[in-house]
């Protein structure tokens, strides 16, 4: 058990050394990525990536995301046919380095740890430039699933890291507010076909442009990262409702709006993910606006839907997971 951790600022002249000689050494490092933060380990030491999943209290079944220094990596960690090949690297080139990752046939060199035991695995070359440079100094992969507890919100600031982590790891990395807010979108290139585990911010408009896209079949067993039915929660129940609408409780409960809300004052506490009902911002802002509330003196969190167009798709994934409402999201 690390008895402090250690919180480095991104531009101090140290960091970048700090984070790559530990990750080298076996040891975990919280990181900034544009999406959120994650928990960092070389993905070449089966002891390292093991605790990751102890330190999270992640479920072994639940595949791991890695995180590449270079594209070269690809054709290293991957095995991929001509059409395959040809798809994924039109890919790579619109959107890497940045929030898509690639599900993939894994080679030889991935360890079975890493994938809990898939045939696949997820590569992500991230665009933060601060895990470019602690990649580049380290010259490996590592594996990176979100800095905190399994299911619980993710974090966007290296306080919500140690809030979830301290005393846990021996370095968070701060680099300010995350970017995007929300974790990449994932997809599995299939000849010609682009499959849809994971939405995120590469919307599926866009993906669209590379060939049909097509969600994956979430009723079965988890083909990749961040596919449990309850996920993304934070203590105090989450409760979907449409806007306007005004439970019973809400003079007791805690209200994140959609846009500005006529009903706010029927609240205890209210937020709004964004006044303007930009999508983009409510994606920013999910996450820090949920841990927030949830340290209100609230009994219950409701949010207002948001559109599922573009990046709300992403939204609405990571809501329907939080509130646990039974429903598998597209």
């Amino acid at each position: 058990m690390v008895l402090k951790t250690e919180i480095i600022a991104a531009n101090h002249p140290a960091a970048i050394e700090r984070a790559a000689k530990l990750l080298g050494a076996g040891e975990l490092v919280a990181v900034p990525t544009e999406t959120v933060y994650g928990l960092a380990a070389d993905a070449r030491d089966d002891r390292a990536v093991a605790t990751i999943f102890q330190v999270k209290e992640r479920p072994f079944f639940d595949p791991l995301i890695l995180h590449l220094p270079e594209k070269s990596w690809v054709k290293r960690l991957s095995k991929l046919d001509a059409e395959q090949e040809k798809l994924v690297a039109a890919l790579i080139e619109r959107f890497w380095p940045g929030p898509l990752t690639l599900l993939l046939p894994k080679s030889e060199e991935v360890s079975d740890l890493v994938t809990a035991s898939l045939p696949t695995v997820a590569l992500r070359m991230p665009a933060n430039l601060v895990l470019r440079a602690i990649l580049l100094r380290g010259g490996f992969p590592i594996a990176a699933p979100s800095a905190n507890r399994f299911g619980r919100v993710s974090p966007t600031s290296a306080e919500h890291v140690l809030e979830e982590l301290g005393s846990k790891i021996p370095l968070i990395i701060d680099d300010g507010p995350t970017k995007l807010g929300l974790e990449s979108t994932i997809v599995e290139p299939t000849g010609k076909k682009l499959v849809l585990h994971r939405p995120g911010p590469i919307t599926e408009a866009v993906l669209a442009e590379f060939g049909a896209v097509e969600s994956a079949d979430l009723k079965g067993s988890i083909k990749a990262p961040g596919q449990t039915s309850s996920h993304y929660a934070p203590d105090k129940p989450v409760r979907l409702i449409e806007k306007g609408d005004v439970p019973p409780d809400s003079a007791e409960a805690g209200l994140l709006a959609w846009g500005q809300s006529a009903q706010g004052s029927r609240f205890r506490v209210t937020r709004s993910l964004s006044e303007s009902c930009d999508l983009v911002e409510a994606a920013s802002r999910l996450f820090s606006l949920l841990r927030a509330m949830d340290r209100e003196p609230v009994t219950a969190i409701y949010v207002e839907k948001v559109p599922e167009t573009g990046i709300g798709k992403a939204i609405m994934n990571r809501l329907y997971r939080a509130a646990a409402v039974g429903r598998a999201p597209e």
